[in-house]
């Protein structure tokens, strides 16, 4: 990261996570300590104004993270997450650390890590009592479309660039970024991709066909997918980032598109994602005989 002074920063919680707001106004009078200015949200619905802060620093879960990369959409500033989560996989530092995480950040340590993010646009044909809650979302992590409950299978299209990938006849299909391929991706079988690739990994999702196998794409123009069939439901649901969920009748089409907006992620330097792997999901760990 830059070694620039921070003159205004942007403290970001939820209130409605048992102590949030207090974390977030603590640290507030951190900065303040330091004569930097510090902005705080802990209102989930309040918009995020990065125009004039320099970072932007989170106390939650990666869910915490990938809502405020999405509320910043074309702002996106230097982001340092810091976990009060359950997992934290995004996040660079827990939640004891914040103080250390912080003085690191004032110093200039921390390393800027740019990361893909996407455009989910839905070329609406939707149910009559169902309105789209957005026909537009930029995403950091994945786009989903899945059966709605215990509604049967459903059959999904995906093209890229005009050529078909797959018609998937399941529980839908994941298109996950490298970033988003160490979560619902990677629990549905999916491999790991390292988060500086520009790429996503197609996932199904409990394919009634032995031949469907997740495959991994560079971003390219993006995917485009067409609802074929919604089961025994009248819709399907397509959710980006586990969060924006959107219900769509069959014949929809949508297109999940690279965004030239890029998620700002601050880390401690390029081996802290294998360390995270390592140590919160024991990736590629080799039982070891007693000597």
């Amino acid at each position: 990261m830059t070694a620039a002074p921070i003159r205004r920063v942007l403290l970001v919680g939820d209130a409605k996570k048992g102590g949030s707001a207090e974390v977030v106004a603590q640290h507030a009078a951190w900065f303040e300590a330091r004569g930097i200015v510090a902005v705080q949200v802990v209102d989930r619905d309040d918009p995020l104004d990065c125009s004039d802060v320099d970072v932007v620093v989170v106390w939650g879960g990666d869910g915490s993270l990938l809502a405020t990369a999405r509320r910043m959409g074309a702002q996106q500033r230097p982001t340092l997450g810091i976990n009060r989560g359950r997992l934290g996989f995004l996040t660079s530092f827990e939640a004891e650390q914040s103080e250390q995480a912080l003085e690191m950040l004032v110093r200039g340590e921390l390393i800027e890590e740019p990361r893909s993010m996407f455009r989910c646009q839905v070329a609406a044909r939707v149910v009559e009592d169902a309105p789209l809650e957005a026909d537009d979302v930029l995403g950091l992590n994945d786009v989903v479309v899945s059966r709605a409950g215990a509604g049967g299978m459903i059959m999904v299209r995906v093209r890229r660039d005009g050529a078909e990938l797959g018609t998937f006849r399941g529980d839908g299909v994941i298109a996950a970024t490298a970033t988003g391929s160490t979560a619902y991706s990677m629990a549905a079988g999916g491999p790991v991709l390292a988060p500086d690739l520009d790429a996503v990994v197609l996932t199904p999702l409990a394919s009634h066909s032995l031949t469907a196998r997740p495959i991994v794409l560079s971003t390219g123009g993006g995917l485009e997918f067409e609802l074929i069939e919604t089961g025994d439901m009248p819709y399907a649901y397509c959710v980006v980032d586990g969060q924006v969920q959107m219900k769509l009748a069959a014949g929809t089409r949508l297109a999940m598109r690279p965004s030239p907006t890029r998620f700002r992620h601050l880390v401690l330097g390029p081996k802290q994602f294998f360390d995270v792997l390592v140590a919160k999901f024991g990736f590629a760990g080799m039982a070891r005989s007693r000597r």
